[in-house]
C-alpha cells in the first residue's frame, strides 16, 4: 500500500509545514536540517499533530481529511512510531515491553510473537532484563520489535540511530532492511546523517523551511544539497 500525504499546518507565524507527497513500500529518507519539519510531518501522519488541512491516507484507508472532518485516533491508525528516545518503560522488561501493545491478544499469542521478533533483531538474550541493564543497541532493537511486533501498516523512525555507534548502526540498518524486504510497508526515515542515507534510503525527500526542496535518489538529492551554499 500507498502512504498519501498532502497537508497544511502553521506552527507560527514564520513557519508553515506545507507538504504532498506519496511514499511507496520501502525506505523513504526524510531528510534536513534542525528545524526543518521533519519530526512534525512525522507526528502529524501518526495523529499526534492535526493538520490545518488537508489529507492523509493508506492506500483507499483515510486517516485524516479535513474537508470531512475524518482524523482517526492515533492508537487506530496502524502506524507504528519509533521516537528518538525511544520511551521504553524503564520498570517493565524488554519483554513486557514488546508485548505493551498487543494487550487485546491472548497470553501465548503474544509471547509467540514477542519470542519471533526477538529472534528476528537478535534480543532473546536480554528479554528478561530491563533497559537500564541492556546497551544502547539492545534498546534500540527492543524499541524497533515494540513497534514492529503489532505489524503496522506504515513505520515511522525519527532519528533512531542517532545516539549509537558506527558498528552498531550497521547491524540495526541491516536487520530493519531485512525486516522490510520481507514485509515492504512504506517506511519514513528521518535523518540528518547522510551515510544512513545513503545506506538505506531507495529515496530522499528533503525538507528546508516546512517544504520539500529535493525529492530523488539520494545522489541526486543529497549531491545537489551538498552543491548549494
Amino acid at each position: 500500500m500507498t502512504l498519501s500525504v498532502q497537508f497544511h499546518l502553521r506552527l507560527s507565524g514564520s513557519f508553515t509545514l506545507d507538504v504532498d507527497f506519496a511514499a511507496a513500500p520501502g525506505v523513504t529518507i526524510v531528510f534536513g536540517e534542525s528545524g526543518s519539519g521533519k519530526t512534525t510531518l512525522l507526528r502529524s501522519i501518526a495523529g499526534f499533530t492535526r493538520p490545518e488541512r488537508g489529507r492523509v491516507a493508506i492506500g483507499e484507508r483515510v486517516l485524516y481529511d479535513a474537508a470531512s472532518g475524518t482524523n482517526v485516533d492515533p492508537s487506530l491508525r496502524r502506524v507504528g512510531f519509533v521516537f528518538q528516545d525511544l520511551a521504553l518503560f524503564p520498570h517493565l522488561s524488554a519483554a513486557e515491553n514488546i508485548e505493551y501493545g498487543l494487550g487485546s491478544l491472548d497470553r501465548d499469542e503474544r509471547r509467540r510473537r514477542t519470542a519471533a521478533i526477538a529472534a528476528s533483531f537478535d534480543i532473546v538474550d536480554v528479554l528478561e532484563r530491563r533497559p537500564k541493564q541492556i546497551s544502547g543497541g539492545e534498546r534500540q532493537r527492543v524499541g524497533l520489535a515494540r513497534t514492529l511486533v503489532t505489524n503496522p501498516d506504515v513505520l515511522l523512525l525519527d532519528e533512531p540511530l542517532s545516539a549509537l555507534d558506527r558498528k552498531t548502526q550497521a547491524r540495526l540498518m541491516a536487520d530493519l532492511q531485512r525486516w522490510n524486504n520481507e514485509r515492504q510497508i512504506p517506511i519514513l526515515y528521518v535523518t540528518h546523517s547522510t551515510r544512513e542515507a545513503f545506506t538505506l534510503g531507495e529515496r530522499v525527500l528533503a525538507l528546508r523551511d516546512g517544504a520539500i526542496v529535493g525529492d530523488g535518489t539520494p545522489h541526486q538529492v543529497i549531491g545537489r544539497w551538498a552543491e548549494e551554499p
